[in-house]
């Protein structure tokens, strides 16, 4: 079996008011263009993206204000929501934090029984798991594969 390792930092996600206000802020002090856009019906939030050398830096905003995105704001206020990291052997390194007492969140809208092994949660384009801030020094982390 493949030893599970870290390959990159997949996406850094900030959360806004307003994505297409912070895409415009960003496009004025840097030049980017988040050109890539979706929305994500099921976790209530809109998402504004721009690539750089493979990592994505996303805006996301809330577009009900019951969503978690929109607590985490009212919350802590616009900011660093969670960053990912694209992981090889995703199943395998889940195994690993738990037996070192990492926790995890499940994707808040996908019920998920962690003590199952259908762990991580399968998405649509990947594998994807959040480990819970108080086992990462209070910052919100996705370990993802295959996106």
């Amino acid at each position: 079996m493949e030893e599970p390792k870290i390959e990159a930092i997949e996406e850094i996600v900030i959360a806004v008011n307003d994505a297409d206000k912070a895409a415009e802020y960003f496009k004025d002090l840097f030049g980017m263009e988040f050109s890539y856009g979706w929305k994500i019906p099921g976790q209530q939030i809109r998402v504004r993206s721009e690539v750089i050398e493979g990592t994505q830096l996303q805006f996301i905003q809330a577009t009900d204000p019951e969503s978690v995105v929109a607590k985490f704001i009212a919350a802590k206020g616009e900011g660093l929501n969670h960053f990912a990291f694209k992981v090889k052997n995703l199943k395998e390194m889940v195994n690993r934090l738990k037996e070192k007492g990492v926790k995890f969140i499940p994707d808040k809208i996908v019920e998920v029984d962690l003590t199952d092994k259908n762990i991580p949660i399968e998405g649509e384009k990947g594998s994807f798991i959040f480990i819970h801030p108080s086992s990462a020094y209070g910052v919100l982390i996705e370990l993802v594969e295959g996106r």
